[in-house]
């Protein structure tokens, strides 16, 4: 097992290199001058731009550029803002318990929501619920987050004034922010869970354990469930590291502080440190949910871990 998860290890660390590798030769080729755009609400020079250039290495050479960025990674320096002058580190830390509160909240309401749908639509095929479950399923998975987010705030702020229309503040104001994101999230888990469950229970296992006399639903919660449950972990890895990542119309759209809006804000001012520090962070939690999710499928499959 130490072995598996020292290969998945290895794995992670260069999908991590390889993300910033791209990302930051992807933003040194974007069109437009970063210095310009930070200055320009300021009538300077071109010799204070061409100063300012200087002082940011830009003036320097691609590869050498790339080779200080990453050894300061390895430092744990991930530069400083050229808009604000803060360190990137310490602004994505003010930001990312906003975002976490929000990722964790919007992915319980995603699972609730996902799993009950998804063992719906596996457990009642040919029959109404297992219908109404993957027409429900198709919805969600067509709901635009904007389109969602605007309905719920006219029903339950304006029309029913049950929780406020913006998503600072305590507890109430992280329901409907979190209510957007579960739903925008469960689409995706209630397919994976209803195709994975569907398949156990068509399983001989399955079948066996009805034939000794199992009920239905304990044949379905003891074994169809826990190894059709197995193809979602992917899933749910890949859309809980896209929430902490920062959800940028969420968090727009209710006026609400965290990574999303820090990242709209880098982008559209060309801060490249605050966009490459995000893209790492991002890819960080990607790989480590990733191997989260490879792990408890091997430690629940030994086939996975002996290599049969």
């Amino acid at each position: 097992m130490a072995q598996y998860i020292l290969r998945r290890l290895l794995g992670v660390l260069l999908s991590l290199w390889a993300a910033v590798t791209l990302a930051f030769l992807a933003l040194r080729v974007v069109p437009g001058d970063p210095v310009e755009a930070a200055l320009s609400q300021s009538i300077a020079s071109q010799d204070v731009l061409e100063r300012r250039r200087a002082a940011l290495g830009l003036d320097l050479p691609l590869p050498v550029q790339y080779g200080r960025y990453l050894l300061g990674l390895v430092r744990g320096d991930l530069g400083v803002s050229w808009l604000g002058g803060q360190p990137v580190g310490l602004l994505i830390g003010q930001q990312i318990g906003a975002t976490f509160s929000l990722a964790c909240t919007g992915m319980a309401v995603a699972l609730v929501l996902g799993v009950a749908l998804g063992v719906a639509g596996a457990a009642g095929r040919g029959g109404w619920i297992s219908e109404f479950s993957r027409m429900a399923v198709s919805f969600l998975l067509a709901l635009p987050p904007m389109f969602s987010g605007i309905l719920l705030i006219w029903v339950f702020a304006v029309l029913l004034g049950w929780f406020p229309a913006t998503g600072q503040g305590d507890m109430r104001h992280l329901i409907l922010p979190a209510m957007v994101i579960g739903l925008s999230v469960a689409g995706g888990i209630a397919r994976a869970v209803d195709a994975g469950v569907g398949d156990a229970l068509a399983q001989p296992f399955v079948r066996t354990a009805r034939a000794k006399g199992l009920m239905p639903f304990t044949a379905l919660w003891r074994h169809a469930l826990r190894v059709g449950f197995l193809p979602a972990l992917d899933v749910i890895a890949l859309q809980f590291g896209f929430l902490l990542g920062g959800t940028v119309i969420t968090e727009s759209l209710f006026a609400r502080q965290g990574l999303g809006r820090v990242m709209l804000s880098a982008v559209l001012n060309k801060d490249l440190p605050v966009v490459l520090g995000v893209v790492v962070l991002a890819a960080a939690v990607y790989g480590l949910l990733n191997l989260a999710a490879d792990v408890v499928h091997a430690w629940l499959d030994p086939r996975i871990r002996f290599g049969i």
